[in-house]
């Protein structure tokens, strides 16, 4: 199978596209602080933290609340998810990376925390934003929906994908205990709206087709789903953040999403990644025939 790769050393030599196999990867911008690949499926995931490109210029972002770590091969990992759609399914999502190291920007946060104020970071932020809604725009055009995944990693103890769907842990346990549904806009909010009635949040988060449900039996525990519904008393929980509150917003009724917290063993890591990648690339595949059933 062929690869995906981006060398960032050709962002100093100034080019603009660079292939491998049949996908085309682009840089959006001449500095090279964000890559793109064009799509031909109703998915578009972006990396706002697997960067590693660190400008000398920029001073480590220190304001307050701000945080720095790198979610190692995070962008690996979505080129070699993307290598086993094209693979399997002969389709390619919409990948928007972001090249810069977090020290220097965060693109899982509001400008004016992304930046910490530094103005000079206001363009790479503005060119991977407005990238991330060119894609889902052309997606919708196109397919007249589109699933939106944030792609992330964690360190936390329990090796397993945390799904943020902007939903506590209180929340899911909540939902899980009495079946009932938060009044809240989250991550779902707009499937749940379009299907007029024929799916409920409770499905989509612990039924048998839920997205953590079929990778767990895939072999990636995942929480929320029906084997690991919610997070338990002192366990740490991402539940999604700036970029899949926006992207999943009420203002984009044909948007639904979430954020995925990768662990490192069996996932992240050389190994794990392609094992992960086709697992991902079935259960997505599962997953979006279902979305397009319920519009019919």
């Amino acid at each position: 199978m062929k690869r995906i790769f981006i060398v960032l050393l050709l962002c100093a030599c100034g080019c603009g596209t660079f292939a491998q196999g049949t996908a085309t990867l682009r840089l959006i911008d001449k500095e090279g602080w964000t890559a793109y690949l064009q799509g031909t499926m109703p998915l578009v995931i972006s990396v706002p933290h697997g960067g590693t490109v660190n400008l000398s210029e920029i001073s480590d972002r220190s304001c307050e609340g701000a945080v720095t770590v790198t979610d190692s091969y995070t962008k690996e990992l979505a080129l070699e998810m993307a290598d086993y759609l094209q693979k399997f399914n002969g389709q390619s999502p919409y990948l928007i990376i972001c090249n810069l190291i977090r020290k220097d920007i965060d693109q899982n946060r509001d400008m004016p925390e992304a930046t910490c104020g530094d103005s000079r970071m206001e363009a790479p932020w503005e060119s991977f934003h407005n990238q991330i809604d060119e894609a889902i725009s052309e997606a919708i055009a196109q397919f007249g929906y589109c699933i939106y995944i944030d792609l992330h990693g964690h360190g936390h103890p329990e090796q397993r994908l945390e799904l943020g769907y902007m939903l506590s842990d209180k929340e899911l346990k909540e939902i899980y205990l009495t079946r009932q549904s938060p009044a809240k806009q989250h991550s779902l909010s707009n499937y749940i709206r379009a299907s007029n009635g024929k799916v409920e949040l409770y499905d989509l988060l612990f039924g048998p087709q839920a997205f953590g449900t079929l990778m767990a039996n895939e072999g990636f525990p995942s929480v929320p789903s029906a084997q690991d519904p919610f997070p338990q008393e002192g366990q740490k929980f991402f539940n999604g953040g700036y970029n899949t509150r926006r992207y999943t917003a009420s203002d984009r009724p044909q948007v639904i999403g979430w954020q995925i917290e990768s662990n490192m063993k069996g996932v992240r890591d050389k190994t794990g990644r392609p094992v992960f990648a086709a697992a991902f690339a079935k259960v997505i595949s599962q997953y979006l025939a279902q979305v397009a059933a319920t519009k019919k």
